[in-house]
């Protein structure tokens, strides 16, 4: 994370400190938080690296009057091992015992909100994406 912009660096500490308060192992929780703190600048069009430290720009692909207001929606297995569940900042949104039961409410949501959906493996790595901004 010392590459990262104060900006993106502070985003990912906040997504990492909501997946340790989830049960998250650490080096899980920092992973997961900095990939996404990284999808979040990208999406703002914000800067990800410090400079002449090789990292990205955040270059937009899309632009700002395309994009949606909604932080990601992500779907990851219950650190309880009790089933899944989708989380968007630091709000649990959906869980149950079936991960396709939660994909589909968390589908929904991303839809109406037009934002980026992650769908995590049982190891935490992101198995699928879907962006509907």
């Amino acid at each position: 994370m010392k590459n990262l912009t104060t900006e993106v660096r502070r985003k990912a500490i906040d997504i990492a400190n909501a997946l340790l308060g989830d049960g998250y192992e650490d080096g899980r929780a920092i992973a997961i938080a900095t990939a996404q703190a990284e999808k979040w600048a990208k999406r703002r069009d914000k800067q990800i690296a410090k400079k002449n430290t090789g990292g990205t720009t955040g270059q937009a692909v899309t632009p700002e009057s395309e994009k949606g207001d909604g932080e990601t929606i992500h779907v990851v297995s219950d650190p309880d091992g009790t089933g899944w569940i989708a989380t968007q900042g630091q709000k649990r949104i959906a869980q149950g015992q079936e991960k396709a039961d939660v994909v589909n409410k968390a589908q929904e949501k991303a839809k109406a909100q037009k934002t980026e959906l992650c769908i995590h493996n049982e190891q935490g790595k992101v198995a699928e994406e879907e962006d509907y901004s």
